[in-house]
């Protein structure tokens, strides 16, 4: 099962996280962000569904927001989403443009 979804349209990239999204998982985030901001799109992270996220994965949707022309964090993440940021000091890098 994959801890990850991306839905693109034209405009938009949206990543679903869920369960645990670690190191194991980071090298494939990274292909499935880049193949999906090979056109400008928004990115929308939606971690509603997430129980664990790592500084490995967090490293990956960090690069990618950088990329992307505009992101967004869908509201109500998950506890661990928001337990992941403050452990890592990384709100204000998250926060959406």
């Amino acid at each position: 099962m994959s801890v990850f979804h991306v839905d693109t349209t034209d405009t938009t990239a949206l990543i679903r996280l869920e369960g645990e999204l670690t190191i194991a998982d980071a090298a494939a985030l990274q292909v499935a962000l880049r193949t999906a901001l090979r056109r400008p799109r928004e990115l929308v992270l939606e971690p509603a569904a997430l129980a664990r996220i790592d500084i490995a994965a967090l490293q990956v949707l960090l690069a990618a927001i950088r990329s992307a022309p505009s992101f967004r964090v869908a509201p109500s993440p998950a506890p661990a989403w928001t337990a992941a940021l403050e452990r890592y000091a990384l709100g204000a890098a998250f926060a959406s443009t």
